[in-house]
């Protein structure tokens, strides 16, 4: 039984192991940190479930009752629950719904047993637990056995929302193969996912540099330099240490899954009954809406059960209708395009560790610049702001005359 021609035709999902009934297929990592089954040919008994149940490579049920989807802006009215959101809070607003009715919520968070903060997802009863969800993650969640919890709780009648990336969403629906009314998915629009293993020499590296340990990450820290600077923090022995290293990354896409490079999610016909985005753009769809730079989320609803909890989550939201405004998310247009050095940053990766090639590919000197936090860094922050602003400079001006003057 062959699942797939090329790690470009698998997404990681586990769907294949956790639907085959024989227990053949193992998930194992390769040497790039990425998970991809295994077949255990003595156990194989080429039914051919995995291959049927692959949603990546054989498509997936769009929700699109709504044409066009009807699409918010929205920010979450409690200050605190923005800044510990990744965007405007939509999220939190939604999974409350699920929560007060005595359901449960699934999403991505952080294994308790790994002190490096390897992030899988989580089943939570209650918003304590949920509350680790939020914020996304810039990097590939391991789904572990969460599709059989999923099940679990729909078989004994709890309500559940699952939250995830497109191919996650997807998956858990064709692993599923029936349509539950006590099911609400939320999927996220996607840049791609990075890979955990170099999210791991990051937090080491990071570690080693300042001789303690990783207490705490933000993969976008609002509270210090606003939401469009996307810039990561992780707090060593409770020191603040804020870079765009990781950030940079990301978006050279070098250390991105193969299988994103083509993912078939990336167009505006999605897996979730609610869809959920950075809202970049807002400036001109919805002007004034994000003055304080704390956020702003894209809320697509897709469905009719989605559109029944998003009116009662409405009120915990500051809301503005964009229906049928052109959205500028180039992955609801096509996927992430493979850069022209992918095979080049892995190939330098294997033969010679991150140190080498976080140096040739982000210009980083491990253990040169151990906080990184830059002049260009200051600048973002508020007193940054002062100190760049123009009356500000011609009084600093001023008072080095006077100086030179009189004293």
């Amino acid at each position: 039984m062959e699942l797939f021609k090329d790690k470009e035709h698998c997404c990681g999902c586990r769907v294949c192991e956790q639907i085959c009934p024989q227990s053949a297929i193992t998930m194992q990592m390769d040497e790039c940190g990425f998970l991809y089954p295994m077949i255990d040919s003595q156990k194989c008994i080429d039914c051919g479930l995995c291959l049927k149940k692959c949603s990546f490579q054989n498509g997936y049920k769009k929700r699109k009752e709504f044409e066009p989807a009807r699409s918010y802006a929205a920010r979450h009215k409690e200050m605190g629950t923005m800044m510990k959101s990744r965007s405007g809070g939509a999220f939190t607003a939604v999974s409350d719904q699920i929560l007060m009715s005595g359901g449960v919520v699934y999403g991505a968070g952080y294994d308790s047993e790994d002190r490096l903060f390897r992030v899988i997802h989580k089943r939570a009863e209650t918003q304590e637990q949920r509350n680790e969800f939020r914020g996304s993650k810039y990097v590939q969640s391991d789904l572990g056995d969460v599709f059989c919890q999923i099940k679990k709780d729909l078989a004994a009648g709890k309500s559940v929302l699952f939250s995830g990336t497109g191919c996650q969403v997807g998956a858990l629906h064709t692993y599923l193969g029936k349509e539950y009314d006590q099911l609400l998915t939320v999927d996220i629009v996607c840049h791609g996912v990075p890979s955990p293993k170099i999210w791991e020499d990051f937090l080491k590296m990071r570690e080693q540099e300042n001789g303690g340990i990783i207490t705490s990450v933000d993969f976008r820290d609002k509270v210090h330099y606003g939401w469009k600077a996307h810039r990561e923090t992780v707090w060593v022995n409770e020191k603040r240490i804020s870079s765009r290293l990781y950030s940079k990354l990301f978006y050279l896409d070098v250390a991105t899954r193969p299988s994103c490079f083509r993912c078939i999610y990336a167009n505006k016909n999605r897996p979730g009954d609610i869809t959920i985005a950075d809202f970049w753009g807002h400036e001109d769809a919805v002007p004034g809406f994000n003055a304080d730079n704390k956020g702003v989320s894209l809320v697509m609803v897709n469905t009719q059960k989605g559109y029944d909890i998003w009116e009662k989550a409405e009120k915990d939201m500051e809301i503005i209708d964009c229906t049928g405004y052109p959205f500028r998310h180039t992955n609801m247009k096509r996927p992430t395009k493979r850069p022209d050095n992918y095979e080049e940053f892995w190939e330098d990766y294997q033969q010679f560790g991150f140190d080498f090639v976080i140096k040739k590919y982000c210009d980083y000197e491990v253990g040169t610049k151990a906080q990184e936090i830059s002049k260009k860094a200051e600048n973002q922050t508020f007193f940054g702001i002062i100190k760049r602003n123009k009356y500000y400079l011609k009084l600093k001006a001023l008072l080095k005359n006077v100086k030179k003057r009189f004293f």
